[in-house]
């Protein structure tokens, strides 16, 4: 039974992600960023309204030496998806991205 909580390009998307970039026993690491992207591109998918994180943590995250490997996962996702995240959405990713990579 399907209770549509994420669309079915959103879950085809997050399954692509978790192929191509989580390792094994590395799920759950990885368990805010797959969540966050489900729902992201449910939001995309809807035309519903976004928020970006607070500016003074991607002041932050942006400086991070992971950012451009953050960002170079974010660009593959795009290429998966055929268009490009909003970039409120794009932000979110930075932050989660950079988080698990810290890690």
């Amino acid at each position: 039974m399907s209770t549509e909580t994420i669309t079915e390009r959103a879950q085809s998307i997050t399954l692509k992600t978790m192929e191509a970039y989580v390792s094994s026993g590395q799920e759950e690491r990885y368990q805010m960023l797959i969540t966050h992207l489900a729902m992201a591109v449910t939001r995309m998918d809807r035309g519903e309204e976004l928020s970006a994180p607070p500016e003074i943590i991607m002041d932050e995250v942006q400086q991070s030496p992971y950012i451009h490997e953050a960002n170079n996962r974010i660009a593959w996702i795009e290429q998966q998806l055929g268009e490009p995240l909003p970039q409120e959405e794009k932000a979110f990713l930075q932050m989660h991205f950079v988080s698990v990579l810290n890690n």
